[in-house]
């Protein structure tokens, strides 16, 4: 286990006990899921990396898209009261993401603790609001 991802295991262990979970890297990740089942974060802490990353599924891709769609979800990353820091990114899934990512060092236990939560909460609103956007994009 790497140094950054050794300390990102002592914050998932200060915030397992606040929250009575158990949570850990395996690989350099912990994913953690909804009551509901959906998503609510992933956590990756790459090898030869400071950095960690989060991110959570917004939505998949079921069928292809127009450039319209792609397009829109672009322009949504230089929408900072909406994104909040964050950008959305598609993976090899044809899965929206929502993504942001910190230096592990700048993270202390109160400030991970904050985040975690911050980040389910702006992942939510994002599905939200997406899913608002494409009905009238699509209709267009």
């Amino acid at each position: 286990m790497t140094p950054t991802q050794q300390h990102i295991t002592r914050l998932l262990r200060h915030y397992s006990a606040l929250s009575r979970t158990q949570l850990g890297l395996q690989d350099g990740i912990c994913a953690l899921s909804e009551p509901d089942g959906q998503e609510a974060v992933v956590l990756e802490v790459p090898a030869n990396s400071s950095v960690l990353l989060l991110h959570s599924d917004v939505m998949r891709f079921q069928e292809e898209v127009g450039a319209a769609v792609y397009q829109l979800m672009l322009m949504l990353n230089f929408e900072m009261a909406a994104m909040k820091g964050c950008w959305l990114a598609l993976d090899e899934n044809s899965t929206l993401r929502l993504c942001t990512q910190h230096t592990a060092e700048s993270l202390d236990e109160s400030g991970f603790t904050a985040l975690l939560p911050a980040f389910i909460s702006q992942a939510k609103e994002t599905r939200l609001l997406i899913r608002g956007l494409l009905p009238r994009l699509m209709a267009a």
